[in-house]
């Protein structure tokens, strides 16, 4: 569930979601409120990697909105997190509304050094290393180059047989 506060102030939905645009961020039937994260009802995970990708959706459409511009519909959905799966093993994915986990290299194409949908000790310390970068550089406010848009470059699409 969502927070009571947001219940109480009658702006989410039942359940403590707020009602957003899935592409722009915009909370809807509202003036100049946008949401991020968690609150969202957006049909995407409540990952953390997602409100890092909506961020950059979010901060630019704020500005349009004052500015007077219209909206951007930016935002994929796009997820990025690795499953712990036991014994020191990992499973990373990496999707958006569009495209469901897709096995291949990540994050460099190809090269990895991260084998999606595969669980390996590798993957584990991918995802050992990442909450580090998170707590100790991006909590922090240092930015990765990281796309918001999810790039399949590397990915392999599965095709009927």
């Amino acid at each position: 569930m969502g927070d009571q506060a947001l219940i109480d102030s009658d702006i989410s939905d039942p359940v403590g979601y707020v009602p957003t645009d899935n592409y722009t961020l915009k909370a809807e039937n509202t003036d100049r409120i946008f949401v991020i994260g968690d609150t969202t009802n957006v049909p995407t995970s409540k990952a953390g990697s997602v409100a890092h990708y909506m961020s950059s959706t979010l901060v630019e459409n704020l500005v349009r909105e004052i500015d007077g511009e219209y909206l951007l519909p930016t935002f994929d959905g796009h997820a990025t997190c690795f499953l712990s799966s036991g014994f020191e093993k990992a499973i990373p994915l990496d999707f958006n509304y569009d495209v469901e986990p897709l096995s291949g290299k990540f994050p460099f194409p190809g090269m990895g050094p991260f084998s999606l949908l595969q669980e390996s000790l590798s993957n584990h310390w991918g995802k050992m290393m990442f909450q580090w970068v998170y707590w100790n550089l991006l909590m922090k406010g240092l930015e990765l180059p990281l796309e918001p848009q999810m790039n399949i470059a590397g990915k392999i699409r599965k095709t009927a047989a």
